[in-house]
C-alpha cells in the first residue's frame, strides 16, 4: 500500500503551480475571445459565409415531400 503518497496538491513545486496558472490564463483568455466573437462577430460583408447560413435559417422553406 502507498500510505506515504498523497493525491493532494500540497507537494506541488513552484514550476507546477506556474504551469497551472499559465494554463488558467490561457483558458480564460480563449473563453473571453470565444464569447466576444460570438456576441459581436464583426463580419459585415454581405458575401460572408455567415450571412448565407443565417439567411437560410431565418427564411423557413417548405420541407420537400417524400
Amino acid at each position: 500500500m502507498m500510505m506515504d503518497h498523497s493525491a493532494g496538491a500540497s507537494h506541488a513545486s513552484l514550476i507546477e503551480w506556474m504551469l497551472v496558472f499559465a494554463a488558467a490564463i490561457v483558458l480564460v483568455w480563449a473563453l473571453a475571445l470565444a464569447i466576444r466573437y460570438t456576441v459581436r462577430p464583426q463580419e459585415t460583408e454581405a458575401a460572408h459565409i455567415k450571412r448565407r447560413i443565417l439567411d437560410e435559417v431565418d427564411e423557413p422553406h417548405e420541407a420537400p415531400r417524400r
